[in-house]
C-alpha cells in the first residue's frame, strides 16, 4: 500500500471540502426542518383551536392531515434530491434523525395508551436532535434551540393539556423554523 504524506496546505483543502460538504448538506435538510416545525406547529395550533370550539373538526384531524402533507414533501424532496453517496455528516444526522422519529412514535403511541400527554417528550426528542445537530455544525443557535426545547419540555409538565398544545407550537417555531430561516451560514 502507498502511502501519501500530504503537506499543510492540502490537509488544509481536504479538510476545508469535508466543511464546505457539510455545509452544503444542511442547506439541503434545511427546507425539511423548516416544513416538519411549520406543520407541527400549525397541527398543534388547530387542535387547540378544536378544543376550543373555534374549529369544529374531530380532535385527531390535525395529527393525521399535517404530517400526512409532511411525508408527501418529504418523500418527494427526498427523492428528487437523492445523491449518490452521503457525507459522514449526512448519513450520521440522517440516521440521528430517524432514530429519534422512531422514538417520537413510541412516546406518542405509549402516551395515548396511558392517557398522557405526549409533548413534553416530543418536545425533548426534537430538543436532542437539534443540539446534537448544532454541535455537529459548530453553530450556537441550534445549540440554544436545543436547549429551549429542553426548558420546554420541563415547562410542559406544569401546564394543562391545551397550554400544551401552544407551547409545543411556540417551541417548534422559535426553536426550530426561526433558526433555519435566520441562519444562511453555519
Amino acid at each position: 500500500m502507498n502511502e501519501t504524506i500530504l503537506n499543510p496546505n492540502e490537509s488544509l483543502a481536504i479538510i476545508q471540502k469535508v466543511v464546505n460538504s457539510t455545509r452544503q448538506d444542511y442547506h439541503i435538510q434545511r427546507k425539511f426542518y423548516i416544513l416538519w416545525g411549520m406543520l407541527i406547529a400549525v397541527a398543534s395550533f388547530s387542535q387547540y383551536a378544536i378544543l376550543n370550539h373555534i374549529l369544529s373538526i374531530p380532535w385527531f384531524y390535525p395529527w393525521i392531515f399535517f404530517p400526512g402533507i409532511g411525508l408527501i414533501l418529504s418523500i418527494f424532496w427526498g427523492l428528487s434530491s437523492k445523491k449518490t453517496s452521503l457525507s459522514y455528516y449526512n448519513h450520521f444526522v440522517l440516521t440521528m434523525w430517524f432514530t429519534l422519529y422512531i422514538a417520537i412514535g413510541l412516546s406518542l403511541f405509549i402516551s395515548l395508551f396511558n392517557q398522557i400527554s405526549p409533548f413534553p417528550y416530543l418536545l425533548v426528542c426534537v430538543g436532542i436532535g437539534t443540539s446534537i445537530s448544532g454541535f455537529l455544525m459548530k453553530n450556537r443557535l441550534f445549540i440554544l434551540c436545543g436547549l429551549i426545547f429542553g426548558i420546554g419540555a420541563i415547562y410542559c409538565l406544569y401546564l394543562p393539556f391545551q397550554q400544551q398544545l401552544l407551547l409545543n407550537g411556540a417551541c417548534m417555531i422559535i426553536g426550530n423554523v426561526m433558526p433555519n430561516l435566520i441562519s444562511h451560514h453555519v
